[in-house]
């Protein structure tokens, strides 16, 4: 870390003459990181709310599915209401899952504010990303279901 420092010394500030003092610029690097850091905690905070959430709005959903399911015997129907009772309780692991993920996460970020954690957390975010888009068009998919 060091070298890569002292490095950074030479090239940007005696190369295009900057005559910052050295623990200036180490300082500044160190803001940036430090809001950065921050911020990264921050958003999977807010991460695991959504996650929450959509927890209950499944959960809602299963309710839904439960008051409709009484009484209904055509074939059609039948599959329909256990494709989606699967679904629900699938969906519900993945919530879970994901939401631990994002406990770990911010647990190395907090106890290793220095390493990288910029790849893990774009991961993460892809996943929740797809995990999101997929929750949504099967929330549609149910409700188009039950206008049936």
């Amino acid at each position: 870390m060091v070298i890569f420092l002292l490095g950074f010394y030479i090239y940007y500030v005696k190369f295009y003459g900057l005559d910052a003092p050295i623990f200036f610029i180490l300082k500044t690097i160190a803001m940036i990181t430090e809001e950065q850091h921050l911020a990264l905690i921050g958003e999977c905070k807010k991460w695991k709310q959504d996650l929450t959430n959509y927890r209950e709005k499944i959960n809602k959903l299963k309710n839904e599915l439960y008051l409709f399911a009484p009484g209904k015997t055509d074939h059609e129907t039948v599959e329909g209401i256990e494709h989606f009772h699967n679904q629900f309780h699938i969906q519900l692991i993945n919530l879970h899952d994901l939401k631990h993920e994002i406990k770990h996460h911010i647990f190395e970020a907090e106890k290793h504010p220095n390493f990288g954690h910029r790849i893990p957390h774009h991961y993460l975010k892809d996943k929740l990303d797809i995990l999101f888009s997929f929750l949504k068009n099967l929330e549609k998919d149910f409700h188009q279901f039950l206008n049936k």
